[in-house]
């Protein structure tokens, strides 16, 4: 069902609609969303940004909350963060740190495998979901390097107006791999100021 037919049947219901995923397709940047966010990157709204949430993610570790909240996960193979959006942050700044992580963790030997939007229906609200999911470059080595393991970066909003990006490193426990990088690492340089030349 197209974003047309949706709308349609939201103004104009049969009562024969039910909860379901209406949209489901890869994500397309336009010309315009690229230059917006290419300024932004290079912006020091981004370097304070990525200060404030590296800030939020050091004192959660610790067990103490800062703002904007930050949500830590650990488990033996899977670790990672969710960043809460507050009314402070402008929307669109925080749906651009959504494409910077991901760029971010491609500098790291890793390759983009798939990139998706989908939109449904939960009740009276529309959730949209962005998803990137990235694997480490192809390793001929035995047994292969998984780095920090596959990384799968979620951008969440609820009718229009974000809601968290969840960032998620997976690892593999089989001799195949190597033991995975700490994930700390990973964190620590996702969010360090790149040196602008």
């Amino acid at each position: 069902m197209s974003y047309f037919d949706y709308v349609y049947k939201r103004l104009f219901p049969s009562g024969k609609y039910s909860s379901s995923v209406f949209v489901n397709e890869v994500i397309k940047r336009s010309q315009s969303f690229l230059r917006n966010f290419n300024a932004w990157k290079a912006s020091e709204l981004c370097e304070e940004y990525l200060n404030e949430i590296w800030q939020s993610y050091f004192w959660s570790k610790k067990g103490l909350d800062k703002n904007p909240q930050v949500s830590i996960f650990e488990s033996s193979r899977s670790n990672g963060f969710a960043i809460v959006y507050q009314p402070s942050f402008n929307k669109y700044h925080f749906h651009y740190l959504f494409d910077y992580l991901a760029d971010k963790v491609k500098k790291l030997d890793y390759k983009l495998v798939t990139s998706k939007f989908t939109m449904a229906e939960r009740g009276d609200l529309v959730e949209t979901k962005e998803m990137h999911y990235l694997k480490p470059k192809n390793d001929l080595t035995t047994p292969r390097d998984q780095k920090f393991g596959n990384v799968q970066i979620e951008y969440t909003s609820l009718n229009d107006e974000p809601t968290n990006i969840k960032l998620i490193a997976n690892t593999y426990s089989d001799r195949a791999y190597r033991e995975p990088r700490d994930f700390e690492q990973l964190a620590q340089y996702i969010f360090s100021i790149e040196t602008k030349s």
